[in-house]
């Protein structure tokens, strides 16, 4: 769960509920993004790593995707010079 904190702005100077992630929240926000990255490039090995330690914290994938769109796409091809 997010933990609130006051903020400031520092234009208006209104005060505000901040929504701060745990550090739990952003650990698994960060194996997310990690994930989707080696799923571009065909990286399995890595991808079940990246698996196991969600699991491991209890992160169905379901759980994980609720609520997010991503749009997809091909990862670009590596020119080589001749």
């Amino acid at each position: 769960m997010s933990e609130t904190q006051k903020a400031t702005n520092v234009r208006t100077g209104e005060t505000t509920d901040a929504g701060l992630p745990t550090a739990e929240e952003a650990y698994v926000a960060a194996l997310l993004r990690e994930r989707e990255g080696y799923v571009t490039h065909g990286r399995e090995d890595r991808v079940n790593a990246v698996d196991a330690e969600l699991k491991r914290l209890g992160v169905t994938r379901a759980d994980a995707h609720k609520g997010t769109e991503r749009a997809v796409t091909k990862p670009r091809e590596r020119r080589t010079s001749r």
